[in-house]
C-alpha cells in the first residue's frame, strides 16, 4: 500500500527490458571495459549500451540522448543507477573517439564471437551485402584533396532514390538469420561490382575467428566479377561460394533455355518457412543442374524456376508479344494496299517477310486482275487488260514460342564453387538444411554439406 508521502512514478520500458537481459547475457559491458579501459564517470561500456535504445528507439540525434533517457527506468541500460546528466554531450564525445581508436570491427568481432559461443549461431554460410545511407547537412571533413579519412561522403547511385543527398555505402556479413559480424563504411560513389570484389580474404579471416573454416560466402549478383576465379578456390584464401549469375553474361541465357528445352526439372517443392499468405501462397521451386563457363573457369550452375518470379517476369515477354504482334499488322496492313506487277516480283516481296519469335506468318500471292473500261459482255464475263499481283498476310501465335518464352521469364541461376560430392560437396537438394540469402533472390536454397 503506497504512503500519503511517497510518490510513485512510471515509465515506459518497451523493449528496454529484453535489451538489458541480451546486453547483460552478451557482457557488452565487461567486454569494451576490458578493452578499452576509462577513467571517465561513465566507462565506454556503458556509454555504448546507453546508445543501443537510442538506435533501436528510431535514432534520435545523439546531442539529445541525455533527454531520451531522462524518463527511462535507470535500472535497465546503461544498467546501473547512471544520472541521465552523466551522458552528455562531452561524454558521448569522448567514448565514440575511444572506440574509434580502439577499431569498430576489432570491437564488433569480440562480441560476434562471445555470441555464437553462447547461442550456438549457425555459421555454416555467411551471407554479404551492402547498402547505401543518405545524411544530411555539410560534409566539410573532404576540404583538402589529401585528406585521410577511410571513406568519402559524396554523391552516388542511390538505393533510396535521393541523388540530391550525398551518402555512404556501408557493408555487412551476417551469419545465421542476420546476425553481424563484421561492417565497414565505404564511399558513397563505390560500385557494388568494386565492393564484392574485395572483401573474400577479411570473410576468411571474420569467419576462422569463429572457428570455422568450412563454410559457403553467399553474396548477390554483384559479385560475380571478372576478378581472379581462383582465389575463390584458393586453399588458404578462398572458400566455397554461392551467387546468382546476372543476366547480363550470356552464359545465363544459354543455361535457362538448355533447361526450358530439355525439360527434365527436379521439383524442390516450396522451400519458404511460412505457410505463405492470404493473398499469395508460398513459392513453389523447380531445379535443372548443369555447367556453365566464366572467364575460362567452369562452374557448377542451377537453373532455378519460381512459379511466383514467374507471374512478375512474364510482363516483359508479353510486352515483346504485343509489340511484335503490333509490327505484323503494320506490315499485313500495308501489304493488301500493295500490288505487283508480275508474279516474280510477288513471290520475291512473299520471300522477305519473316516470321516473328512469337508470330507465325502465311503469306499467299493472290491475283488481282485489272479490267479495261466498258460493259461486261452479254453472258456477264469480262477479260482483264493485265493481272496484278497482292500478297495475303494471315499472322496467328506461335504458341510453342511463346510458353518457352514465358517459362525462361521466370527462371534465375544460381552459381557455385562448391563440388557435388565429397567433404565440400554441396547438392542443391540434400537434407533438410537450408542456406537463404540474397544469392537466392530471397528464396533459399536446401544444401547438404560434406
Amino acid at each position: 500500500m503506497v504512503k500519503e508521502d511517497e510518490f510513485i512514478d512510471g515509465s515506459d520500458v518497451r523493449f528496454l527490458p529484453i535489451v538489458s537481459a541480451y546486453a547483460a547475457k552478451l557482457g557488452i559491458v565487461e567486454e569494451m571495459d576490458r578493452r578499452i579501459p576509462s577513467r571517465s564517470d561513465v566507462s565506454c561500456g556503458r556509454m555504448v549500451l546507453a546508445l543501443i535504445p537510442d538506435a533501436l528507439s528510431g535514432r534520435s540525434p545523439l546531442s539529445r540522448l541525455e533527454r531520451f533517457l531522462a524518463d527511462k527506468d535507470v535500472e535497465l541500460p546503461p544498467g546501473t543507477e547512471v544520472p541521465a546528466s552523466k551522458l552528455n554531450d562531452d561524454a558521448l564525445g569522448r567514448a565514440p573517439d575511444r572506440l574509434s581508436d580502439y577499431g569498430t570491427n576489432k570491437a564488433l568481432t569480440a562480441l560476434a564471437l562471445r555470441a555464437v559461443q553462447l547461442f550456438d549461431l549457425d555459421t555454416s554460410h555467411v551471407h554479404y551485402d551492402a547498402t547505401s545511407h543518405e545524411v544530411h547537412g555539410a560534409c566539410d571533413l573532404y576540404r583538402r584533396q589529401e585528406h585521410s579519412q577511410p571513406f568519402v561522403i559524396t554523391h552516388g547511385f542511390s538505393k533510396a532514390h535521393r541523388p540530391d543527398l550525398r551518402q555512404l555505402i556501408q557493408s555487412l556479413l551476417c551469419v545465421d538469420h542476420g546476425i553481424p559480424i563484421h561492417s565497414k563504411c565505404e564511399s558513397g560513389n563505390e560500385s557494388d561490382r568494386t565492393l564484392n570484389g574485395r572483401p573474400l580474404e577479411v570473410i576468411v579471416e571474420k569467419m576462422r575467428a569463429l572457428g570455422r573454416d568450412n563454410f559457403v560466402y553467399i553474396a548477390d549478383s554483384a559479385a560475380v566479377t571478372e576478378r581472379d576465379p581462383g582465389l575463390l578456390n584458393d586453399p588458404e584464401k578462398g572458400c566455397r561460394s554461392l551467387s546468382r549469375l546476372p543476366a547480363t553474361y550470356k552464359e545465363c541465357g544459354r543455361v535457362i533455355a538448355q533447361a526450358v528445352e530439355a525439360d527434365t526439372w527436379t521439383d524442390y517443392g516450396a522451400i519458404a518457412d511460412g505457410p505463405g499468405t492470404r493473398y499469395r501462397d508460398p513459392a513453389h521451386y523447380r531445379g535443372y543442374e548443369t555447367e556453365a563457363t566464366l572467364h575460362g573457369t567452369p562452374y557448377r550452375v542451377v537453373v532455378m524456376h519460381s512459379d511466383a518470379h514467374d507471374e512478375r517476369k512474364t510482363k516483359r515477354p508479353d510486352r515483346d508479344v504485343a509489340k511484335e504482334k503490333a509490327g505484323t499488322e503494320e506490315t499485313r496492313a500495308k501489304q493488301r494496299k500493295l500490288d505487283h506487277a508480275c508474279l516474280p516480283d510477288a513471290e520475291a516481296a512473299a520471300s522477305r517477310i519473316e516470321e516473328g519469335a512469337y508470330h507465325r506468318v502465311h503469306v499467299s500471292v493472290e491475283e488481282k486482275p485489272k479490267y479495261g473500261r466498258g460493259r461486261p459482255k452479254a453472258d456477264g464475263t469480262r477479260t482483264p487488260g493485265e493481272m496484278r499481283y497482292r500478297l495475303a498476310v494471315t499472322v496467328g501465335p506461335h504458341e510453342e514460342a511463346l510458353a518457352k518464352a514465358r517459362e525462361e521469364a521466370g527462371c534465375f541461376v544460381l552459381i557455385t564453387n562448391a563440388p557435388l560430392e565429397g567433404p565440400q560437396g554441396m547438392s542443391a537438394r540434400g537434407p533438410p538444411g537450408r542456406v537463404q540469402g540474397p544469392a537466392c533472390g530471397g528464396a533459399g536454397l536446401r544444401v547438404s554439406q560434406g
